[in-house]
């Protein structure tokens, strides 16, 4: 009973958690689209201007442009934050495998950026949707991918690649390049059999037939607790 009341207080610590990271992403986009409306409002005005009146106009032209690039890049980074954010609102959800990793993946990159590890995608289209608890697969993914971005060196890979396997969802993580000697075991991998344990998924690791090691995860749908059978 205690551990049950603990598990509860947990998942209503995340669900509290992703609203109000839901929260802040709305407001950032309400806050966005105002910058965009006053950035169009400055470049409606440069276009009544006469040719040759003011000096500085193509400058002004460019820095608009520069404005409205960056405006498009917050939009998306808070699409994929907003998703994200929500993944903690129901521990049991029917997902999309494909948004769930894209959210991680995206969330992930600037990391890989800063370390200069190529950190790619390939999904497959027909994946089927599965019942299980969304935020904690993303969990999963980090368990597995952020070890590797602190030990893959400069100029290394990671290639996340998601197949269907009937109902299934094979989930393959392939890494290429020299790795360092990690100093102590990594508490992310640590935790991950308990974790993977939980979504019921299977966990292997192999070597592909270039050398590269490859975490492979296939996970289906769990029993649903909340289905009515009467």
């Amino acid at each position: 009973m205690k551990s049950q009341r603990k598990g509860r207080l947990r998942e209503m610590q995340l669900a509290s958690i992703g609203k109000l990271m839901a929260g802040l992403s709305h407001e950032f986009k309400n806050h966005l689209a105002i910058i965009k409306e006053l950035n169009g409002l400055i470049e409606d005005l440069l276009l009544l201007e006469e040719p040759g009146q003011s000096l500085d106009s193509e400058r002004y032209k460019k820095i608009i442009s520069g404005i409205n690039g960056r405006i498009a890049e917050a939009a998306e980074m808070c699409r994929f934050l907003s998703g994200f954010s929500h993944r903690m609102d129901q521990p049991l959800s029917s997902i999309s495998v494909t948004d769930v990793l894209q959210e991680k993946i995206y969330l992930l990159r600037r990391f890989a950026q800063q370390k200069q590890v190529d950190l790619t995608s390939s999904f497959d289209e027909d994946l089927p949707a599965i019942f299980n608890d969304p935020s904690l697969l993303q969990f999963a993914i980090f368990c597995i991918i952020w070890p590797a971005l602190e030990l893959l060196k400069q100029g290394g890979r990671i290639l996340i690649t998601v197949v269907r396997k009937g109902q299934s969802v094979e989930i393959v993580v392939n890494l290429k390049g020299a790795m360092e000697k990690p100093e102590d075991d990594t508490p992310w991998e640590d935790v991950l059999p308990e974790v993977l344990q939980i979504l019921e998924a299977q966990f292997s690791r192999r070597i592909d037939q270039d050398g590269n090691e490859e975490v492979v995860v296939t996970i289906s749908s769990i029993e649903n607790p909340y289905r009515d059978d009467t």
